[in-house]
């Protein structure tokens, strides 16, 4: 009884173990399929922030506009007409408009409504787009004048945001946006430097101006700024799906391989590949009497192993045994073998690097999914179960 439950208690020990060592492989596995995607998910964030923000070209840019003028010396007001010089160029990167992008170029003019300017009417603004050289790359000229206003609207409008106008909340003044060019776009041979604008008219009044460059955006661009939440989802979803390749075409190169020839035929462990029995035959003649009594065991050994092996299995079972799983059995008849030979022989036959049969399993299950390397295994096969019948007796070896 106590043998009884010792065994039972053994038994139920080897099984909890191997059972942990199943789940500690489950958790390994999880613990880096879960790591192997929180790097491939970071990885492609960065390669998509990077690829948007060196793609995305800046989409408004602003410059003050500060107006030059000769002012009277007899009356008041300007004798000249109003004239600015913008750079568009940065101190470090040089030119800030992407090459291939189209722009719209606006000029904002901030005017009051005063007698003066209703008076004005309209009044011609004139741009020039010129390089680092001074040479005119573009021109344009566009007219502008304050939005009309009856007297009467006027006076309802101030009555109502009085309040708001006496807290310097609201204004009484109009923002006149003028669109010098519709699609801008640089040459890279030339690049944009300067903008110089100037206001044909000496009694405009106003209160600032501003130069905007806006970019107009198609196609990709457009969908990445315009959705920017789908572009990000979808690149992400793209970069993971790049990465997730390289990770198992790296796993499938680097998860081991053999030359192809060796699935064909299998080795012993010094690395010398099994020969054919007529081979085994035409030697015996040449044996001398010592010789043939060393491998009289021998010969019976893989006899009796070959027989027991071959009974209730056909010849594709045959190929998996002798291709896979009876690598052990000939790396064991090979040793048996080799103790029976000379002292020097056994040392010339030690020197060999033994191949590690998990690797060589890894290797034939690879490989004999092609069907001529198939064909070369049962070929094999059936030449090795024919060798069972023209197995030299022990007769033969005793002449």
């Amino acid at each position: 009884m106590p043998k009884l439950l010792g065994s039972y208690i053994e038994e139920k020990r080897k099984a909890a173990a191997v059972r942990v060592e199943e789940w500690q492989g489950i958790l390994y596995s999880i613990i880096v399929f879960v790591a192997t995607l929180v790097v491939m998910f970071w990885a492609s964030m960065f390669l998509y922030t990077s690829f948007y923000f060196t793609y995305m070209p800046q989409e408004s840019i602003t410059w003050p506009i500060h107006f030059q003028y000769k002012s009277c010396s007899e009356a008041p007001g300007i004798c000249s007409n109003p004239t600015s010089v913008v750079s568009v160029t940065d101190p470090i990167r040089g030119s800030i408009l992407a090459r291939g992008q189209k722009y719209r170029v606006v000029v904002d003019i901030e005017m009051p409504e005063s007698p003066t300017n209703q008076r004005l009417g309209m009044f011609l603004i004139d741009l020039d787009m010129k390089s680092q050289d001074g040479e005119t790359l573009r021109r344009s000229s566009r007219s502008a004048m304050l939005r009309y206003r009856s007297p009467l609207l006027q006076t309802i409008g101030t009555t109502i945001f009085a309040p708001l106008m006496l807290y310097g909340v609201s204004e009484e003044k109009q923002m006149v946006t003028v669109e010098l060019f519709a699609q801008y776009e640089e040459d890279p041979l030339n690049p944009l430097s300067e903008v110089h604008v100037e206001l044909h008219t000496r009694h405009v009044e106003l209160y600032a101006a501003q130069l905007r460059i806006h970019a107009v955006f198609t196609g990709l661009r457009y969908f990445m700024y315009h959705y920017p939440l789908s572009a990000a989802t979808v690149g992400i979803g793209i970069c993971m799906v790049f990465l997730s390749a390289v990770v198992i075409l790296s796993w499938y190169q680097f998860s081991g391989s053999s030359p192809a020839a060796q699935v064909g035929k299998p080795t012993f462990p010094n690395g010398q590949a099994l020969t054919g029995p007529s081979e085994d035959l035409r030697s015996i003649s040449n044996l001398t009497p010592e010789r043939k009594g060393s491998y009289r065991h021998s010969f019976s050994s893989v006899k009796k192993g070959l027989e027991n092996d071959m009974k209730g299995k056909d010849v594709s079972d045959s190929i998996d045994v002798y291709g896979t799983k009876d690598l052990n059995n000939s790396d064991l008849e090979k040793s048996e073998d080799s103790n029976l030979l000379p002292e020097s022989e056994r040392r010339d036959s030690d020197e060999f690097e033994v191949v590690s049969p998990t690797k060589f399993d890894n290797d034939v299950n690879k490989h004999s999914r092609r069907s001529s390397e198939v064909d070369e295994d049962e070929t094999y096969v059936r030449h090795r179960v024919q060798s069972i019948s023209k197995m030299p007796n022990e007769s033969l070896l005793d002449e």
